[in-house]
């Protein structure tokens, strides 16, 4: 893999678990986004790890009630 991406190993080494459907969940316990490739291997991208204020969602925008 490249050094934008965890290694399969990495992953390994992060969730315990070998299965991709099993490291997903575990990706997801922590709050970490991960996607499934076609050959069944899970994704992680690193900047998810090393900025995790990057992966931060905006807070919704507030709106006014139309009635008052």
């Amino acid at each position: 893999m490249s050094e934008l991406a965890l290694s399969d190993q990495e992953v390994i080494d992060l969730t315990h678990y070998r299965r991709a459907a099993e490291q997903l969940r575990a990706l997801k316990a922590m709050g970490v986004p991960a996607t499934r490739l076609h050959d069944n291997t899970v994704r992680v991208l690193r900047m998810h790890l090393i900025h995790p204020a990057a992966m931060a969602a905006a807070p919704a925008p507030v709106r006014k009630s139309a009635r008052k």
